[in-house]
């Protein structure tokens, strides 16, 4: 009668049996810990896709952006020119994407890709809209209507009311209106600078420094009835007359301002289309030239003063010639 062998712990397949089953735990516990890692993963992936996208929808009801005073103009069959006014009105910044244009005469539409314009209005942001559009046949006897859209999906219609009377004032003094709520002046980056600081900000204000040097900053818009481009000339300028001291009168001539601030050290002439608003600025002492020595302050203080634009240059091919007289200004003490 033969005897098994058996080991301190009994037989060897006893102990095979433990060895499986303890690996077969391990395999059951690792696979159950990576299906529940991979449960917590795919829930939290979920719970922020859902949160991104309640976000989008939130962000899309609150974006309002207001687009009036629109204009349809046909220079030639087949090409309609589009002008509209926009502002964001709401809380949170907005991108335009596309221009969309019935004629609904012919009944035919068109849309231009706006991307690459890059047109982004921040909270209370005006900016013009100017695009050429082709409908093949148009012309300016046909009834057109408008609408853009945002890289949100919100579709704004153009429309043709007037919100402001400003046209009507310009028209009866001149071609170009000034933004009177949008006037502002500028200090330098230091004693010797050419550079403005905080440019294109400035400080909108209509009490300014003494014996401090400072250039003035005009938004105005051309809203010439014939829609013809405005170009303004090395002449164009600020002066400030002091009614008890002519003699503290003061002049700031044109000048151009690259994107950060720098002032050129000569003048290129300005143009501004038909509806279009540019901030045009006013910093030197010399005609059609600028450098540190020709910065201008004024020397009178605790006095009040007129400032007036006196713009000077072309309107199509004729000549341009405005004075818009309308800001007041206290100097401080």
């Amino acid at each position: 009668m033969s005897l098994r062998r058996k080991t301190r712990f009994g037989s060897k397949k006893g102990v095979s049996t433990v060895i499986t089953t303890v690996f077969l735990v391990l395999t059951v516990f690792i696979l159950s810990t990576n299906i529940f890692i991979w449960t917590l993963t795919q829930n939290a992936l979920y719970n922020q896709a859902v949160k991104a996208r309640n976000q989008q929808d939130a962000d899309r009801l609150t974006e309002y952006i207001i687009a009036t005073n629109a204009t349809y103009f046909a220079p030639s069959t087949g090409t309609v020119n589009v002008t509209a006014d926009l502002m964001n009105g709401g809380s949170i910044s907005a991108q335009i994407v596309t221009l969309w244009v019935l004629d609904a005469t012919l009944q035919k539409y068109n849309v231009t890709d706006l991307k690459a314009s890059n047109i982004n209005l921040n909270p209370g942001d005006r900016q013009p809209l100017s695009r050429a559009v082709q409908i093949p046949g148009a012309t300016s006897a046909d009834a057109f209507s408008a609408w853009i859209v945002t890289a949100r999906g919100n579709k704004v219609n153009l429309a043709t009311v007037q919100t402001v009377i400003v046209a009507d004032v310009a028209q009866g003094i001149g071609s170009m209106a000034l933004n009177f709520y949008a006037f502002r002046y500028f200090r330098y980056n230091s004693s010797v600078s050419t550079k403005l600081a905080n440019y294109p900000g400035g400080i909108t204000s209509f009490s300014v420094p003494s014996s401090t040097f400072i250039a003035f900053g005009a938004m105005l818009t051309n809203l010439d009835p014939s829609k013809q481009t405005i170009t303004l000339n090395k002449y164009s300028e600020v002066w400030i007359y002091f009614p008890q001291a002519p003699g503290q009168n003061r002049l700031w001539y044109i000048v151009n301002v690259d994107s950060n601030g720098n002032v050129a050290s000569s003048y290129s002439p300005v143009s501004i289309t038909y509806r279009e608003t540019k901030m045009i600025i006013f910093a030197s002492s010399a005609v059609g030239s600028f450098s540190s020595s020709s910065r201008v302050s004024i020397l009178r203080s605790d006095d009040s003063c007129a400032l007036n634009l006196l713009l000077l240059g072309t309107i199509g091919a004729r000549d341009y010639a405005q004075n818009i007289p309308f800001v007041s200004l206290y100097v401080q003490p």
